[in-house]
């Protein structure tokens, strides 16, 4: 259920970001400002489509979390670069170059290493608030000074260092998820609301989508995007670890293998990112035949 549910969320992450970028690449060029960007794009069924995907992806992810572990949901987030792969190809029949499905395939084995060598397996041991003051207050002084870096410098650097502080943030994000479902399975619905982790929930998501809105203002996509799916997976498995006391396989060879596992999945994720047309189609879905005047 969790190995499912994780790939349904990276899926419809996928299609949010098919949809949305759709939406926003058929804008006429002559609106002023971004509030009116902002007002073409609510008027738009693709984009409000979008929108919608999205709140599956966090509703998937939450259910994912619900039945597994930090450490299997957050690596498998990364499948959202083949499903947007995929969904371009098929549905809006771009014309995706071999070598980008042969990153996908590089990314798919350094995935399914990892998770096969790990094998990670949950326990029942219970957070403190210490630990997840310790975990918030660093993860906040990490993400201060990625942003303090990206202040000036050259685009794609200001880019990447927007994306890695977004998917720290996103990793943050997955374990107070992981949190609240815990909370929810004790106290039912009605006492969801009555502990911390929905409200911080709220703040980080918050967060979270600010920088990566951010990420895509201040640089290119191919730079902000791996370093968003590189950092999320890698800083999700050690909240996994370290707060919610998820084994790993703890071998002198696992351990090797599974540091080689993660480094082939962000040789995948970097390749993805760089030999995907930066370009998406917008032949099947024109503005005169797929958004409504």
């Amino acid at each position: 259920m969790s190995v499912l549910f994780a790939l349904l969320a990276g899926l419809s992450n996928g299609a949010t970001s098919v949809l949305q970028r759709v939406a926003n690449v058929s804008a006429p060029a002559g609106l002023d400002g971004w509030w009116a960007h902002a007002k073409y794009l609510l008027r738009r069924p693709l984009w409000l489509l979008g929108f919608g995907c999205l709140i599956g992806t966090f509703v998937f992810t939450a259910i994912a979390l619900y039945f597994g572990q930090l450490s299997v949901v957050q690596p498998l987030y990364v499948t959202e670069l083949i499903f947007t792969l995929a969904l371009r190809r098929l549905w809006l029949r771009d014309e995706i170059p071999a070598l980008s499905w042969v990153a996908a395939a590089i990314l798919c084995a350094g995935l399914a290493g990892f998770l096969i060598i790990a094998h990670p397996s949950p326990t029942d041991r219970a957070t403190t608030a210490g630990e997840w003051v310790l975990v918030l207050v660093s993860a906040g002084i990490v993400v201060g000074v990625l942003l303090l870096a990206a202040r000036s410098g050259p685009p794609v650097r200001r880019a990447a260092l927007y994306g890695a502080a977004a998917g720290l943030v996103w990793s943050v994000d997955a374990g107070v998820v992981k949190a609240a479902t815990q909370v929810l399975q004790r106290d039912g619905w009605a006492g969801l609301f009555l502990h911390w982790p929905v409200y911080v929930l709220a703040v980080s998501g918050m967060l979270g989508t600010l920088l990566v809105q951010g990420a895509f203002k201040v640089g290119p996509l191919r730079a902000s995007q791996p370093a968003m799916l590189i950092v999320e997976p890698l800083a999700g498995i050690a909240v996994g670890v370290i707060l919610f006391g998820e084994r790993l396989a703890s071998t002198p060879a696992a351990i090797v293998g599974q540091v080689v596992a993660l480094v082939v999945m962000a040789v995948g994720v970097l390749l993805v990112s760089r030999w995907a047309p930066p370009q998406i189609a917008t032949r099947p879905l024109t503005p005169a035949s797929a958004e409504p005047e």
